[in-house]
């Protein structure tokens, strides 16, 4: 029995009820509230549907990189705005609807909320309304560039901000007899700040937009500022829940707030890093909000539940509950390697297979050896003079600069100078077991030297040396500015030559293993885009076209990979045959074989060492506290300066 005396309120202690990963870096996030599930999309160009546990409904793999999606409210269409202006339409089970050409220069897009209408805005200020199959059904014109839209679920009313100075309500209306839509915009607003997010409530009275530093503005359903909600960070997303009793916002500082309607702060904790989504519940009861290093959490503001981690995985097809490991991992061992900010970026890395080794070389001109579990093996004699060059082949690791070189023998554990007269050495290849040293000097002078540091041979060229390469039968290849590909014998005597027509210098490499028989040689053609097989005396076997103007040719265990500036790779056989290829991605890459065999690649973006198959499917990836610098990649694992510290990932 209660005395009548006033209760005091109930605590508001929300708790993470659980935090995934996705496969690569998060771009965004839209939830169904109807249907409970949430879509994730990230880097890698991967699509998840997430239930209420965590666990992986759906997953599917867009085929370009995603720059915005939506799913609607009841989770039966997903909507993908691609790279090269692309769309593609999804079902509740991310089944494919349609695949189009999407209005140039999109920016953004919405889907309404039961799943009947798209719309996508663009940078030539018009909007376009789709119906579900992808058909333009209406278009309208607005005075900026929208690069925020929302549909008011309970209203037939669309909603959109640019950037900066505008907002706008558009009243929709269905055309009965063609199954379209009309639109009219009802009012304009003019907006002194920039705006990061556009969201509201189920019926449009509160409107919300997320103004950076200038704090949350409110808009009444007219398009009238009823005020503004300050944290004291800089916010990038304000939303409420559906009746806006419950506003979540995030900031770029790292801050998870919840306000209630009045804009009075009732919780906030501090995350990691800013969130780069953030999505409540309808009813109030949760949130979600993800972090661009791929963290989703789910906070229970009911409290109260314990924390779990949820099945980071179920692919299409399987069961909920089925799980793989997560993608996100640390390195096996860091040690710190150089001095100062400039020498760690400055430095170069190599890793040798057979025997396993780590091998760094900075500005301190010394040669450093390391074992796979992070002992320090060696240091090497000093190397000065300018530029660093590692080079690998079976139990040895070469450093040189312009004028020194040091030989390291992996089985004996020892490293020596070369006794070398050398002048600006340019280009080296390392095989001390059956050739010795390739070395050219100032781009044309081509010499044959023993690893005890002996000329066998040395050739004076008329052009400067573009690609050198030790092949079958102690053979040395060189292609040279002039559009000359060369060959010369044991001996140092020309053994055949191949001119390029049109003439371009071409990049050269060894044949790839399991090549077809004669085939010894692969020269590209940048500039002609031409992929060419070569026999052992330079003639040409096979030839293939590239689709675009290419700046590197590796040689990666069985294929051969042409990679483009913007990130666009292709592997090939040895028999010229187009394996597989990868999509642009703008960032620093590089290419190496697993233990199967298959061609990977690693590539640095901003905090994240991301590992992946040239399908784009991430194998694994790691956070880093540091900025990542050189990388290094072999069958055995990657190597990658983290801040100033060498750090180990094995296969």
């Amino acid at each position: 029995m209660t005395d009548g005396s006033p209760q005091p309120p109930a605590r508001f202690d929300p708790s993470v009820a659980w935090t995934i990963v996705t496969d690569s870096p998060l771009l965004g996030l839209s939830f169904a509230r109807e249907g409970g599930l949430l879509l994730a999309w990230d880097d890698a160009s991967h699509l998840y549907l997430i239930d209420s546990d965590g666990d992986r409904r759906y997953e599917s793999r867009a085929p370009e990189r995603i720059l915005s999606a939506a799913i609607s409210d009841d989770g039966s269409l997903v909507a993908v705005l691609l790279a090269r202006s692309r769309l593609i339409l999804l079902g509740p089970e991310l089944e494919p609807i349609i695949e189009r050409a999407a209005p140039s220069d999109a920016t953004t897009l919405a889907v309404d909320p039961h799943g009947r209408f798209v719309a996508i805005a663009t940078k030539s200020n018009e909007t376009h309304l789709l119906n579900k199959y992808g058909k333009t059904t209406h278009k309208f014109e607005t005075r900026q560039t929208l690069v925020h839209l929302k549909f008011v679920p309970s209203q037939p009313i669309l909603l959109g901000a640019a950037n900066y100075g505008l907002m706008v309500a558009v009243e929709l209306s269905e055309v009965q007899l063609s199954g379209g839509i009309d639109a009219e915009i009802l009012w304009e607003e003019k907006i002194s700040t920039s705006v990061g997010r556009l969201a509201c409530t189920g019926d449009g009275g509160m409107i919300l937009t997320s103004c950076h530093t200038h704090g949350v503005q409110r808009y009444d359903q007219d398009g009238e500022n009823e005020g503004s909600y300050h944290l004291g960070g800089t916010v990038s997303h304000a939303v409420p829940d559906f009746a806006g009793r419950m506003i979540a916002v995030a900031t770029s500082e790292g801050e998870v707030a919840v306000l209630n309607s009045a804009g009075n702060v009732r919780w906030k904790t501090k995350v990691a890093r800013g969130p780069i989504a953030l999505e409540p519940d309808g009813l109030g009861r949760f949130l979600f909000y993800g972090l661009p290093t791929g963290e989703i959490t789910k906070l229970d503001l009911e409290g109260g539940k314990t924390p779990r981690s949820a099945n980071p995985a179920t692919t299409m097809g399987a069961s909920p509950g089925r799980s793989r490991p997560g993608s996100v991992r640390p390195p096996e061992w860091t040690v710190a390697v150089a001095q100062n900010e400039d020498q760690a970026e400055s430095a170069v890395i190599a890793v040798l297979d057979e025997p396993t080794r780590i091998a760094v070389f900075t500005n301190s001109t010394r040669l450093e050896i390391y074992s796979p579990a992070g002992e320090i093996l060696l240091k090497a004699p000093e190397c000065p003079g300018v530029g660093r060059i590692l080079r690998t082949s079976t139990g040895w690791i070469a450093s040189a600069t312009d004028r020194n070189l040091v030989l390291y023998d992996a089985k004996r554990n020892s490293a020596q100078r070369l006794e070398l007269s050398l002048i600006s050495l340019t280009h080296l290849v390392v095989r001390p077991e059956t050739f010795g040293l390739a070395i050219i000097q100032e781009r044309d002078r081509l010499g044959r030297a023993t690893p005890a540091g002996r000329w066998v041979w040395r050739q004076e060229l008329k052009s400067p040396v573009e690609d050198l390469a030790v092949g079958p039968g102690n053979l040395v290849a060189v292609t040279t500015d002039n559009g000359r590909f060369q060959l010369y014998d044991a001996a140092g005597e020309p053994a055949g030559q191949y001119a390029a027509n049109p003439a371009e210098a071409l990049s050269l490499v060894e044949a790839p293993d399991e090549s077809p028989a004669g085939v010894a040689w692969v020269t590209l053609a940048r500039r002609n885009q031409i992929l060419r097989g070569h026999s052992l005396d330079a003639r040409v076997i096979w030839e293939s076209p590239v689709p675009w103007e290419a700046w590197s040719l590796a040689r990666i265990g069985s294929r051969i990979v042409v990679a483009a500036p913007d990130g666009r790779s292709l592997s090939y056989d040895g028999s010229g045959h187009l394996r597989s290829q990868t999509r642009a991605d703008d960032v620093r890459m590089e290419f190496y074989s697993d233990e199967n065999g298959d061609v990977l690649r690693v590539s640095r973006q901003g905090v994240h060492l991301i590992a992946s198959d040239l399908s784009g499917r991430v194998r694994w990836r790691a956070v880093a506290e540091a900025g990542v610098g050189p990388v290094a990649a072999a069958r055995s694992g990657v190597a990658a300066m983290i801040g100033r510290e060498l750090s180990w990932f094995p296969s």
